[in-house]
């Protein structure tokens, strides 16, 4: 059985590659990183599946939600909704983003 530790798939097959943030293509792997060949009824029996959109929102809404606990974790919240901008257009989030942007710069 599969943990809940996250590791690439490399299923070339897999209808659902496209929409699955596990999936990596072999010119993209890395030494070190755990690479699993699944098929798609184990990854549904395991619940392997990541949808990247989702996944992706989660993590905006989750920076959008966050509260500081001092100033440095400012800072990196601020780092990370810069960075996030781009992707955040994509979601729908932009506009919420930008507020917690200046929300954080002003104070």
């Amino acid at each position: 059985m599969l943990d809940n530790s996250f590791s690439y798939c490399s299923n070339e097959s897999c209808s659902k590659k496209d929409i699955c943030l596990r999936y990596t293509k072999r010119e993209n792997r890395h030494i070190g990183e755990t690479y699993l060949l699944l098929t798609e009824k184990e990854c549904e029996k395991n619940n392997c599946f990541i949808d990247k959109k989702e996944y992706y929102k989660k993590m905006i809404l989750s920076v959008i939600d966050m509260i500081p606990n001092d100033d440095l974790d400012k800072k990196l919240l601020l780092e990370n909704c810069h960075r996030l901008l781009p992707i955040s257009e994509q979601y729908n989030l932009k506009d919420k983003l930008l507020e917690k942007i200046k929300s954080l710069e002003k104070n």
